[in-house]
């Protein structure tokens, strides 16, 4: 049934999309992975998937993606945000740029992506383009996310030169009305106005970079509207577009109810479940890692709620951290033949790689 949900699920993104942008998405991910390969990223990449695989719980190598949030303070009020909701669970504020470029240092071997964002408004941060620009530089695909409500010509022009190499614009409606249902606080006007900006000194410049793609994500207010911020998205001359599933409190009925697609191709869960049920599975605890603002080193980035964390970043060694207790023990929930006690205790054992359905 999951397999089946799953394919369901990328056929749907897929003809969301349409053709053209399906290709372009393709091409992007083949050229960037070239871009940035060594010899050493390369057999670090095969040594964690073979040991994802064989789901090992020490696992020799790093991780190949990581997530790490520059701010976790938003200018937006998302409705189902635990920023915008104020349940972040965890002290707001902004990384040290200092201690950004010491991570980088630790992961520039093996790393191909830096997600720069996860709770906040990256632009947000007075020194955002500066941890591009050193990531960049330490030979790191650089991406991140944003509102565009904050942004501005001499930020479209320092975004272009800094290396940044890809940036998700939030689109979630194709009027003002449907848009703020969920980007409660923001201007789509601007929002469009701003995106003009960044196409526009992209060709100022003659770069290919950023690749700016809009991202929608579908819920029940805005799913008659894919066709429409897709054509947006053309219109504006944006690299690619694409839909992204609506996660919600799963234990929350009146957030499923008014939330969730109708559609359930649009959405990320097994609707006729006893419980609304995630239809992904894990793959963070071998192939990425989550750093918070603050340093602390969450179990993916999905979680964030301080009392998951596993470690700090600021303390110990990414290496020691990656092969500590906690992380062996949240993989040993994960091992052939089904789940293992390991010697700490925990968010792991309850979410089961489904994350936001955790289990009883």
């Amino acid at each position: 049934m999951t397999q089946r949900l799953g394919l369901r699920l990328l056929v749907a993104r897929t003809r969301n999309r349409g053709l053209r942008n399906t290709v372009r998405l393709l091409r992007y991910h083949t050229l960037h992975f070239a871009r940035y390969s060594t010899l050493t990223k390369m057999s670090n990449w095969a040594m964690i998937k073979a040991q994802k695989w064989l789901r090992r719980e020490r696992v020799r190598g790093m991780p190949f993606t990581y997530f790490i949030d520059p701010v976790n303070i938003c200018n937006l009020r998302c409705a189902v945000c635990p920023t915008g909701l104020g349940i972040l669970g965890r002290e707001q504020g902004m990384m040290d740029i200092e201690h950004f470029r010491a991570i980088v240092d630790q992961i520039a071997r093996y790393a191909y992506v830096l997600e720069l964002y996860n709770w906040g408004e990256p632009f947000l941060h007075p020194r955002i383009f500066d941890m591009i620009e050193y990531a960049h530089q330490s030979r790191i695909s650089v991406r991140t996310s944003s509102n565009m409500n904050h942004f501005d010509a001499r930020m479209a022009a320092r975004t272009v030169a800094c290396g940044l190499d890809r940036l998700i614009v939030s689109l979630d409606g194709s009027t003002q009305e449907t848009y703020e249902k969920y980007r409660r606080g923001g201007n789509l006007s601007r929002v469009l106005k701003n995106v003009s900006l960044l196409v526009e000194e992209k060709e100022k410049q003659h770069s290919p970079f950023p690749i700016v793609l809009i991202r929608m994500l579908v819920n029940r207010y805005n799913e008659h509207q894919i066709g429409e911020v897709r054509q947006i998205s053309q219109d504006l001359g944006a690299d690619g577009f694409s839909t992204g599933g609506f996660f919600v409190d799963t234990t929350d009925p009146d957030q499923i109810k008014e939330w969730l697609p109708s559609d359930q191709g649009q959405g990320l869960y097994d609707y006729s479940a006893d419980k609304l049920e995630n239809v992904w599975r894990c793959s963070e605890l071998w192939e990425s890692m989550t750093i918070n603002w603050d340093g602390s080193v969450a179990p993916c980035c999905w979680l964030h709620r301080k009392e998951n964390d596993f470690d700090s970043a600021f303390v110990r060694p990414l290496s020691e951290i990656w092969n500590g207790d906690a992380y062996v023990s949240s993989r040993r929930v994960f091992a052939r033949g089904g789940p293992r006690e390991g010697p700490a205790e925990t968010i792991c054992t309850t979410c089961r790689g489904k994350p936001l359905y955790l289990r009883d």
